[in-house]
Formats: C-alpha cells, sequence, structure tokens
C-alpha cells in the first residue's frame, strides 16, 4: 500500500521557535516510525519548495513549501495566489497541489495561536490552511491545541466553522478539550473530538556536538545542575503591559538565578526563541539582561547553552539538569517529558493545563499575579522539593509519552483507513 500523503501545517520548523520547531519534528518523528514510506509536505515561512537534508527521517520522504500571508499575490507561496490556484484544481502552484493530492491536511496552529487574542490578521493566517484543506475537499485534521479565546464575533464565527468541516481535531489538555467542545456545538459528532496531550511530549531529543554536551555532562557528573528559561517575550516595559505580569519580570528571574547559586546550584540558562540578530523577542536577549546584573563570581557558576542550537539537541541538554525552571511552555515541556522536575512560571493559562497532565500542577505560578520575592521564593520551593517532584514524574511521564505517540499513530491508521472508505471521513458537525 502506497504510504501516506500529509500537509502538515502550523509547525514552521526553520523560523527560531524552538518550542513550534518541537511541534513538528514531533509529528515527523512520529510518522517516521509508523508510517514508512510516507511524503510529508511541512509548511513554513521559507521560499518555494524544498527538500529535507538532515537525514534524521530515513523511512519518510519530507519536504518544506513556503507559505505566507502577502500582498506579493503574484508570488507561488502567498494564501492568495494558492487560492486561486485552488479554484483550478491546484494546477500551475505547488502547494495547492500537494493539497489536492494529501490525504489529510494535518494543522497544529503552532500549539496556541489559533485564537483572536492576537488580531484579524493573525487569526486568518492561522486559519488559512485550513480553509485552503476544506477548499479542496481534504480531510483537515486539527492536531492537540489549544483552541481560543475568540473574543470577537469574527473570530468565534471562523472557528466554529473550521472546527465542524474538520474530520477530527485534539485537544491538548481537559481545559483546551472542553473548549473544543463548546465550538463544535451540540450537533458534533464527539467520536471525531479528542482529549489529548501536547505532541512536544514525543520529541526524541539529540546530543548536541561535544564542545555542548561534553561540558554539560561534566557538570552535571560532579554539581547539582539548575536550567532556567527566561523569555524574551516578557523581558521590557510592552511585555510587561502585553500580558499584564504583575512586575519586572527579569528582575525576578535575575533574583531566582542569585538564590539558585546561593543554593549550591551551576546554572544552564536555555534560549528557546531566536529572533535573526538576538533582539526583539529573542530569549538570548533576556538571557544576557540577568547576565548582566550579576556578580562576576555569580556569572562564573552559569553558562548559556548556545541559541542555535535545535529544539531536540535543547531537550538533551534540558534533560541533563535536576531541576528546570522556564516561561517558555515547550522549554518546561522538554523538562517534564524527560522526567526532569520542573517549575513553569507562566504568563498564560496554557501552561497549568500542560503540567497538570503529568501530575505537576502545583508547580506553576502565574506571573501576571506572582512576581518578586514571592515568586522566587516559590520556584526556590520547587527546586528544593525537585526530590519528590522526579518520584511523581517517574510514574506519570512514561503514560503522558506513550499518549502522544499514541495519538499521532491513532491519526496516522484514520487517515489511511479514509482512502478505502470516504464516508468515514466525514466531518465533526
Amino acid at each position: 500500500m502506497e504510504g501516506i500523503r500529509l500537509c502538515l501545517a502550523g509547525a514552521s520548523i526553520g523560523n527560531g521557535n524552538r518550542g513550534v520547531e518541537a511541534l513538528g519534528r514531533s509529528v515527523l518523528d512520529v510518522i517516521d516510525a509508523v508510517a514508512p514510506g510516507g511524503q510529508v509536505t511541512a509548511f513554513d515561512d521559507g521560499w518555494g519548495v524544498r527538500p529535507d537534508t538532515s537525514g534524521r527521517y530515513p523511512s519518510t520522504t519530507v519536504e518544506f513549501a513556503g507559505v505566507r500571508t502577502s500582498r506579493r499575490w503574484h508570488r507561488p507561496e502567498s494564501w492568495a495566489r494558492i487560492r486561486v490556484a485552488q479554484a483550478f484544481g491546484g494546477r500551475g502552484n505547488p502547494v495547492a497541489t500537494r493539497i489536492a493530492r494529501a490525504d489529510a491536511v494535518a494543522d497544529i496552529s503552532g500549539g496556541d495561536s489559533f485564537t483572536d487574542l492576537y488580531g484579524p490578521v493573525r487569526l486568518h493566517s492561522v486559519a488559512a490552511p485550513k480553509l485552503a484543506a476544506v477548499r479542496a475537499g481534504r480531510p483537515l485534521v486539527l492536531l492537540p491545541q489549544t483552541y481560543g479565546p475568540f473574543d470577537t464575533p469574527e473570530g468565534q464565527v471562523l472557528a466554529q466553522r473550521l472546527i465542524r468541516s474538520a474530520s477530527l481535531a485534539y485537544a491538548r489538555d481537559p481545559h483546551s478539550y472542553q473548549r473544543l467542545l463548546e465550538l463544535a456545538g451540540p450537533g458534533a459528532d464527539t467520536s471525531r473530538l479528542r482529549d489529548g496531550v501536547d505532541v512536544a511530549f514525543a520529541l526524541r531529543p539529540r546530543r548536541p556536538a561535544a564542545h555542548v554536551a561534553d561540558v554539560v555532562v561534566a557538570w552535571a557528573a560532579d554539581e547539582v545542575v539548575a536550567g532556567v528559561n527566561v523569555s524574551g517575550l516578557l523581558r521590557d516595559a510592552a511585555g510587561r503591559e502585553r500580558f499584564g505580569l504583575a512586575g519586572d519580570y527579569v528582575a525576578t528571574m535575575t533574583e531566582l538565578v542569585r538564590t539558585l547559586i546561593a543554593a549550591g546550584a551551576r546554572m544552564l540558562l536555555v534560549p528557546h526563541v531566536q529572533v535573526p540578530g538576538g533582539q526583539g523577542e529573542s530569549d538570548i536577549a533576556a538571557i544576557e539582561q540577568v547576565l548582566g546584573e550579576l556578580t562576576p563570581a555569580e556569572r562564573e557558576r552559569a553558562t548559556v547553552v548556545p541559541p542555535e542550537l535545535d529544539a531536540a539537541e535543547l531537550k538533551w541538554c534540558i534533560a541533563q539538569c535536576d531541576w528546570f525552571a522556564g516561561s517558555r511552555m515547550h522549554a518546561t515541556i522538554g523538562a517534564l517529558s524527560s522526567r526532569v522536575p520542573a517549575f513553569g512560571y507562566a504568563y498564560s493559562l496554557k501552561t497549568l493545563g500542560v503540567f497538570e497532565t503529568c501530575g505537576m500542577g502545583a508547580q506553576v505560578a502565574d506571573a501576571r499575579e506572582l512576581a518578586g520575592p514571592a515568586a522566587v521564593e516559590a520556584m526556590a520551593a520547587s527546586f528544593h522539593a525537585r526530590s519528590t517532584s522526579r518520584d511523581l514524574l517517574a510514574e506519570t511521564v512514561p503514560g503522558v509519552v506513550d499518549r502522544a505517540r499514541g495519538q499521532l499513530a491513532d491519526i496516522v491508521q484514520d487517515v489511511l483507513g479514509w482512502r478505502h472508505d470516504a464516508d468515514r471521513r466525514g466531518a465533526i458537525a
């Protein structure tokens, strides 16, 4: 039987956001393991269609295809151009052609971007591949993700339309599942609405180059290593105002690092988002602010993981820690999925749902409510109680990782089954 043909949307692998990359890599890891001979076109923000040259997926043909919402509508990557091509059966446009030939379009919306929280332009960009699947009459599979919030009537209507048009929809935690049920409506086929887990739990770690790995291993062999992610999204006044933070985020994270060093820990500072040039929302910019506040002696106890490492390499580094804290949710998933005790210093509700998946809901603090000494005290308490957390994670995480991989394997089987029985494909409502 011919291998599965998928288009993967909302999980751009090369955009510098290692959390989004972790989603895409996790899906590809599982497809390569359970569906040999498959073909996956992963949409990203590059140009044209390019083959994957990483060698990571020996059983799967992987390629990347650039797509974007653009005023340069004449470009083949423009969703406007793709839409026109679809009206003529997809001819002449590589993305439209691949959608038309796909067994399904699997869309993960960057994990948490299917919302109108970031404005109508962003929402329509996230909706574009979903709408393209519906126009082409191809099955739309919404991979495990957060749904909403949708605070505008237009956003609510669009979300309801797309969810009800999908053949399958997964949420990534119980809170999101309840929102999914509400958006699908009372007439939905609930067998197609599924409570899942974040697919990044399935990401396979990859040992980085020796000049990085050897340092981390040497530290871990002799000392307690505490990992900390400092988010560039929250580092300045604009971030504090945008998310309604309770206090100075960088000052809080600086005091956390100092407190952990005073407790005898070696610090591994882990950037998880890298913007070209290292500024803007780059985590490395926030980390440099923290380092700039430390004394020379304190700086000797800290090292920064190179920002160019990919998501799987960062997960390997995080897995060497004795404890981890961060505000980028997928950095903390890298810890949890490796059974490393972790604390989420969150700026939205999405982190709590993921931690609760592992029985670790008590290890989350909301930066919109807690900052300064109180936040540091909560994180320090988590650090000192890491042995108890480790024991709990040893019990809960294997099942979560199995669910993350199993849900993707189930999707593959569902999609392949639709080939032979189009009536089974159907829609949620």
